[in-house]
């Protein structure tokens, strides 16, 4: 089958990194497929495994310019190009296969905005499901987690999609555990809880930071492994409440699993999420984890007796109380479980027959 992937760029973030890895898995598979970018931007390590083509678009100050330069260069593209399936996996690039009837172009949904849309007045919700279900309508649209196809499937109406289905992130978790034994070759706290991710307004880091001052008594550090555009503002705040001491910074790294593993917990307090790959991977190597029960993806990985990380508030002083909780409780090892549904091998075959059925 010959697939192709339509995103933004190849920076390290959440979109960019599980694009990369389901490419892969097509590949190992024996799929034709390819990895075509908007922008030459690239952080993120490229092994030959999978093709990249860039449109190469040239950013500019004048978005109106930009955005007309894209539209000409991805239509120049994609009316020279072959493929059986293109999947669309940024807001930007569904935008671009929206006004185009193929039955080939898929839509594809990372992140929820379930949090935003309920936070808006009647008016807001007609106009965000109106532009939604224009966006959307007539495309075969993936989700990556079941509350975010529920919520598609009620903004838009089952109807004005030609399918809507749900294909989780694919994981390799062989490697994950495997690479999470590399050795730590830097100064590292010998006890912390950690936060992997962007620093940026959705992943809320402020509300962390409170709940982690809340801990009563705890000689545990905090570390937080990421960038972002906040990280000043999160500086700050750390700051402002004397946590100098307590809370540690450290750029991505390309292997942030030993980091996780050797952390007490992993903790995520986000307004939204799609399918927090943080908290699969952590589980997989044995960390246990304290989530809030944010949309989406959270309460579909702690499931049965992995509910008990899920704090069901987003009250500050609930989520310290969760972490001072499994921080006391006695180490015992995460049943497979919770996280075999998001296996390799498992998406992998999901997706196939998914794919074949659009195919008929």
């Amino acid at each position: 089958m010959k697939i192709k992937f339509l995103i933004r760029d190849l920076k390290v973030e959440g979109v960019q990194v599980v694009t990369l890895r389901m490419a892969k898995l097509l590949v190992e598979h024996g799929h034709d497929v390819e990895i075509v970018t908007l922008f030459d931007d690239t952080q993120l390590p490229i092994d030959g495994a999978v093709p990249v083509y860039s449109l190469s678009i040239k950013k500019s100050y004048n978005l109106k310019k930009q955005n007309k330069l894209i539209k000409q260069k991805f239509l120049n593209w994609y009316q020279s190009s072959s493929f059986d399936f293109l999947v669309a996996s940024h807001s930007e690039t569904i935008k671009l296969i929206s006004k185009i009837s193929d039955p080939r172009l898929i839509a594809y949904i990372h992140n929820s905005d379930e949090c935003s849309y309920l936070s808006r007045n009647v008016f807001k919700r007609y106009k965000y499901r109106f532009k939604l279900k224009r966006k959307l309508k007539g495309k075969h649209v993936f989700c990556v987690s079941d509350s975010i196809h529920h919520f598609i499937k009620t903004c838009c109406g089952e109807q004005n999609l030609r399918s809507i289905h749900t294909i989780h992130n694919p994981f390799d978790f062989d490697f994950i555990q495997k690479k999470s034994k590399d050795p730590i070759l830097e100064p590292c706290p010998e006890n912390y809880i950690i936060f992997v991710g962007r620093i940026e307004k959705q992943k809320r880091l402020d509300r962390l930071l409170n709940a982690f001052a809340l801990l009563s008594g705890s000689q545990v550090q905090l570390m937080i492994l990421g960038e972002g555009d906040l990280k000043s503002d999160i500086q700050q705040q750390v700051n402002e409440l004397g946590l100098q001491q307590q809370v540690f910074f450290h750029d991505f790294v390309e292997n942030p699993y030993p980091w996780i593993r050797k952390a007490r917990l992993l903790a995520l307090t986000s307004d939204f999420e799609g399918l927090p790959t943080v908290l699969i991977e952590a589980l997989s190597i044995g960390t246990p984890v304290v989530s809030v029960d944010c949309p989406s993806g959270p309460s579909e990985i702690l499931t049965d007796e992995l509910s008990k990380y899920l704090v069901d508030s987003y009250d500050e002083q609930m989520i310290a109380n969760k972490i001072q909780q499994v921080l006391e409780a006695p180490k015992e090892a995460i049943s497979e479980l919770g996280y075999l549904p998001f296996s390799n091998e498992r998406v992998y075959q999901r997706l196939l027959s998914t794919l074949h059925s659009l195919s008929r």
